[in-house]
């Protein structure tokens, strides 16, 4: 199965004892959009209860001082039409996050259903990308617009392509939600492996990071996530000689 879901179990109408058991197909029960609707709000109480969207959206105004979140990035956020999908409960704090700061939402996710697309699609200030790439380019020269990258449980290669592509921007109006780097024994590369991502090795070295406070109902859909963020006080010179 490449997707969490339900498995379809296919019962023959005869049954042979002289035959032997055969692997059955398996697939995903994609949720309607009414489905999407009641897991969403669902995950959003629960969100909400449990205090980590209260927590991430304070963080986040703490750290943008007067300036202001223009664009909320998604990358890979996974399926989230039941309550039981991680992703629900990651798109539920995200629309949080969006409805906090005003913020645009652009939600790029390769597996998305059609019933997913079209709940998006529905919303405000919701855009879905369906590039390949992570090439997005935001106008971090506006000293006064800081962006939220969100990679939850996300590939490390991917975000070093997205680090790579923004590099030579204004770093500081960046904060990701994403992995928490500061452990080698969370990746599942090696150290040595993990050396060979040259932006994301040179991020991790001069960003500061911040873990997410237990998700009480779920722990294991925000585990080992952190807030991370290029401090004020480091030079573009000192990350330019880093990469």
């Amino acid at each position: 199965m490449n997707d969490d879901g339900f498995k379809v179990v296919r019962y023959r109408k005869k049954y042979s004892r002289n035959k032997k058991c055969e692997a059955k197909p398996t697939e995903r029960f994609e949720g309607s959009v009414e489905d999407i609707q009641i897991a969403v709000e669902k995950a959003a109480m629960q969100v909400e209860s449990s205090g980590l969207s209260s927590w991430v959206v304070n963080k986040i105004r703490s750290l943008i001082g007067d300036r202001r979140v223009k664009s909320v990035y998604v990358i890979g956020n996974g399926h989230f039409d039941a309550p039981w999908e991680p992703g629900t409960h990651q798109l539920a704090l995200i629309l949080r996050m969006c409805r906090e700061f005003g913020a645009e939402m652009i939600f790029q996710e390769p597996c998305i259903s059609k019933a997913e697309r079209e709940y998006l699609n529905k919303q405000e200030k919701v855009v879905c990308r369906d590039s390949t790439d992570v090439q997005v380019r935001f106008d971090l020269n506006d000293l006064n617009i800081v962006c939220v990258v969100v990679l939850i449980h996300g590939v490390h290669s991917i975000l070093d392509d997205f680090l790579s592509f923004i590099w030579h921007s204004n770093l500081h109006n960046i904060i990701l939600i994403c992995n928490d780097y500061r452990d080698f024994d969370l990746i599942v590369q090696t150290a040595a492996e993990f050396s060979n991502y040259n932006f994301l090795n040179a991020f991790c070295k001069c960003a500061t990071f911040i873990a997410l406070p237990e998700y009480a109902p779920h722990p294991s859909f925000f585990s080992y996530s952190s807030l991370a963020y290029v401090e004020d006080s480091i030079s573009p010179q000192e990350l330019i000689v880093s990469a």
